[in-house]
């Protein structure tokens, strides 16, 4: 008797148990809110601020989308996220930022629970000049550390995104290759531009660059800084002032008159400015500027 007062026993409990886990299924999971692991379709999400850094992470991870928040045309110094925008990059994998053109970006932002990369961090510079995208060398430290991090997000594709960062870092050495041989000799080492975009790229190369704004192109000069400008021109005998095609190029024709120099479009590669250069993409820019450089400063090789 006391045998089968145990089973009953069981027997209950074990009703018990399937009754209150088929409730818990009626009422607690429905539907919506089972999870649907077959809507993941193996892509890693890539969100990067600007342009450049969108291009350094591209075509290296197969199972990649990128999304680059300021689009072609914009101007990121003075660019404001959307609340979609913020969204994007809250849930993106993997965050590529600037850390300094892209000042925008502010902490409550980068509460994420996914890597994110800050190359001005990465390769410890100060926040003054953010433009490193302008050297090819850095460059490829940049595609370097994408890659490692890609390689650790989707360790099944790691043997490609190696493959693939040593293309596009032979890409870049090919850049700093032609930009080397180019600019070994030239006249006139000089060059006036809008803004003060183009202090990596004058380090790397051996030039000088004078800027008629500071390091974001809404920075206005002083009437004495464009005094020291005409005279500087004149003197050194600069032959070209340039200008960005997403700025103002005012100062930089009125100054190009005044002195009797050319002007003409130096691509800061910030965004996109045009249908050519989403055709051309990153290296054929660099390679348009380089000849611009050459006439100007009367290099020969």
């Amino acid at each position: 008797m006391q045998k089968l007062r145990i089973a009953l026993g069981i027997s209950l409990a074990i009703i018990a148990f399937w009754a209150a886990a088929f409730v818990f299924v009626l009422f607690f999971l429905d539907e919506g809110s089972i999870p649907d692991y077959t809507k993941d379709d193996g892509k890693v999400s890539i969100v990067a601020t600007i342009y450049p850094l969108a291009w350094m992470a591209s075509d290296l991870d197969p199972a990649a989308t990128i999304t680059t928040i300021v689009g072609p045309g914009l101007e990121p110094h003075d660019f404001s996220p959307t609340i979609d925008d913020v969204k994007k990059i809250h849930d993106a994998e993997l965050l590529i930022v600037n850390g300094g053109v892209d000042s925008w970006i502010n902490d409550s932002t980068l509460e994420r629970n996914f890597p994110t990369i800050d190359v001005l961090a990465m390769l410890q510079y100060p926040e003054a000049d953010p433009h490193v995208w302008l050297d090819p060398v850095l460059m490829q430290k940049i595609v370097e550390s994408i890659g490692g991090q890609l390689e650790l997000i989707d360790p099944k594709n790691a043997d490609v995104i190696r493959q693939n960062v040593s293309k596009k870092i032979a890409v870049l050495q090919g850049i700093d290759d032609e930009y080397r041989a180019s600019l070994a000799s030239c006249q006139i080492p000089e060059i006036v531009s809008s803004h003060n975009a183009f202090g990596f790229l004058a380090k790397r190369y051996g030039f000088t660059v004078h800027g008629i704004a500071g390091f974001s192109p809404e920075n206005e000069p002083s009437s004495s800084k464009l005094v020291e400008l005409t005279d500087l021109i004149r003197s050194h005998h600069i032959t070209t002032v340039f200008f960005e095609e997403l700025a103002s190029d005012a100062l930089s024709k009125t100054l190009a008159i005044e002195t009797g120099a050319k002007s003409d479009v130096l691509d800061a590669i910030e965004s996109l400015a045009s249908e050519e250069s989403e055709r051309l993409e990153y290296p054929g820019i660099m390679e348009k500027n380089l000849a611009k450089l050459k006439t100007a400063m009367v290099c020969t090789e």
